[in-house]
């Protein structure tokens, strides 16, 4: 089973997919890390979030020219891009900012767990996506993989708290619209370097406007070398993040690119141990192996589906 596997996910062209699936799971894991030094150095949240993204662009933008992958002006591109700011990158952390000091950070991590399952009822009507008994089990896995995280904690400590989980809804909503219409919007004739140059600029184009409303105008340097740092750490992490996601939705489609938010709540809590020495437990072992089990299930799942289209 495990060398026939390992066939399936190499010879369906999985395997470059599932490697950058890790690799953006690893770096966007890492992001919280960051953004908990930036609020602690005491970066405002949106100049945080404008300085992350300026930088990106300013980094990427030369690139792409360099390597003649700029990014495409047209209506097509534009829409692209509007899309995955507002709904992908902007709507989620303003989301996230709202619940922070409504929510445990736990509660927040279990609705960040059901974007999979989001993203694959959407694909389902949308009909971007077949039903299929493995893929349904592997986004049940990863699931359960999250809840070995989240269930040792104490549940709501406020019961008038509910209306807020509802609210924490709109996170795997959100971020399901961005996995499922950016796969049926993406043009075919660009690739990921471009995409992301061009999300970068124009979400740092939106994120001036909110910090000038809401935080006013605030210099990089504003919280010295400890907020200058996880900031550029922030910038590098989203870039790969979103490398990775155009170059997934590209090859593997929505629902495999979804599995990510898996790796990343493995990946936090692995992060958050490197640094902050928070000791992995047992919980976090299983909910590793039980992440693990999941991924698998569903590069199998989708490589019996690529393998039967080829035939």
């Amino acid at each position: 089973m495990r060398v026939k596997l390992r066939h399936m996910i190499f010879s369906s062209g999985l395997a470059l997919p599932t490697f950058l699936l890790l690799l953006g799971g690893a770096a966007y894991g890492s992001y919280f890390s960051a953004n908990k030094l930036a609020v602690e150095a005491g970066m405002p949240t949106f100049a945080y979030s404008f300085w992350q993204i300026v930088i990106a662009s300013a980094v990427l933008l030369p690139v792409s020219a360099v390597l003649r992958s700029p990014p495409k002006l047209n209506i097509r591109h534009l829409r692209v891009y509007g899309l995955v700011a507002i709904v992908g990158l902007t709507g989620p952390t303003l989301i996230v900012v709202v619940l922070a000091d409504k929510l445990q950070p736990a509660v927040v991590t279990l609705a960040a767990a059901l974007i999979a399952a989001a993203t694959y009822l959407l694909a389902l009507a949308v009909k971007s996506e077949s039903f299929r008994w493995l893929s349904l089990l592997g986004v049940v896995l990863g699931f359960g993989g999250v809840l070995f995280i989240v269930l040792p904690e104490k549940g709501l400590e406020d019961p008038a708290a509910v209306g807020w989980v509802l609210f924490a809804l709109l996170l795997p909503v959100s971020a399901a619209m961005n996995n499922v219409f950016t796969a049926k919007l993406m043009p075919e004739d660009v690739n990921s370097l471009s995409l992301t140059t061009g999300l970068m600029t124009f979400s740092a184009l939106l994120l001036l406007v909110l910090m000038l409303v809401i935080d006013g105008p605030v210099a990089l340097t504003h919280a010295g070398f400890d907020g200058v740092w996880p900031t550029l750490w922030a910038s590098a992490a989203i870039v790969v993040t979103y490398l990775c996601f155009f170059e997934i939705l590209r090859r593997a489609g929505p629902l495999f690119f979804a599995q990510l938010n898996y790796v990343v709540v493995a990946a936090g809590v692995l992060w958050a141990y490197l640094i902050f020495g928070d000791k992995p437990n047992v919980w976090l072992w299983g909910a590793i192996a039980v992440i693990a089990l999941g991924l698998a299930v569903m590069n199998y799942s989708k490589a019996k589906t690529l393998g039967r289209a080829g035939r």
